[in-house]
């Protein structure tokens, strides 16, 4: 398409924008300051060099702002169609290196740029419910990201997020913003069966991407993925070292309650 030569994924090295997005990062930091007490933390997790999937769950628009600003490296986002439709900021969102997805049906070409980002060893985010969820509460994760996960073996960052849930309400803005927390977690790799890969190594990766986000989420936004965390968690307290490794996905520090961090 012809959108592609002014983009920051045409071609390899994606330097093009550099300074756009390092001047829009900056004002983007200070709009975040207004409308959120932002607390990150494990930032340190994201690797400083190569390719990397930030795969973050999605409860407000706000996220978008959440997700990129406290991580130092540029992060190219796969956003819905819809925004890059609009006139002049469809353009924008290009320029600083997010492309288009056509939720709920088989993108190719959304395929192949998320592949062309994380090949030429950029940050890649992708928030595996496809679209905001609006109450916090965790629903279940699209394939897309396990897949391409595996077809490039890039490491996965999971991101948990809450409390923006509560942002861009009434008054809340400046002393009266909420507190959201970010936590970027431990990167980790999805491993295949064989030598390629089936349904099976897709559907084990999606849920296992969303498993590491839900446990470090507080309890109360885990959603679908309450239930299998808490077993998993309780199955690691009567299970040995030796044995533990398919339980990797909790060895995090588990967050407090919403209602408890607050204070």
């Amino acid at each position: 398409m012809w959108w592609r030569r002014f983009s920051p994924c045409w071609g390899k090295t994606m330097k093009e924008h550099k300074l756009l997005y390092d001047l829009s990062r900056i004002y983007l930091a200070g709009l975040t300051a207004v409308i959120e007490d932002l607390r990150a933390e494990g930032v340190e997790n994201i690797p400083a060099t190569g390719p990397v999937i930030l795969a973050s769950n999605h409860i407000n628009w706000m996220d978008i702002l959440t997700v990129t600003v406290p991580c130092p490296r540029r992060v190219h986002l796969m956003g819905k169609a819809e925004l890059f439709e609009m006139p002049v900021l469809g353009g924008y969102y290009r320029l600083l290196g997010a492309f288009p997805v056509r939720r709920g049906e088989g993108d190719r070409e959304a395929l192949r740029q998320a592949m062309d980002v994380v090949t030429a060893g950029q940050v890649l985010c992708i928030m595996p419910e496809g679209h905001r969820s609006g109450t916090g509460v965790l629903m279940e994760g699209k394939s897309g990201v396990a897949l391409i996960a595996l077809r490039s073996g890039a490491p996965i960052v999971p991101v948990a997020i809450w409390g923006t849930e509560k942002a861009l309400r009434g008054l809340h803005y400046g002393p009266f913003r909420p507190t959201v927390h970010i936590v970027y977690g431990k990167p980790f790799t999805l491993t295949r069966s064989g030598p390629g890969h089936g349904r099976e190594d897709v559907e084990r990766g999606i849920n296992m991407i969303m498993l590491r986000i839900a446990s470090m989420l507080p309890p109360e936004y885990r959603g679908v993925y309450a239930e299998e965390v808490a077993a998993l968690a309780a199955s690691a307290a009567t299970t040995t070292d030796s044995e533990a490794s398919g339980l990797d996905y909790l060895a995090v520090e588990q967050p407090e309650t919403a209602e408890t961090s607050e204070n």
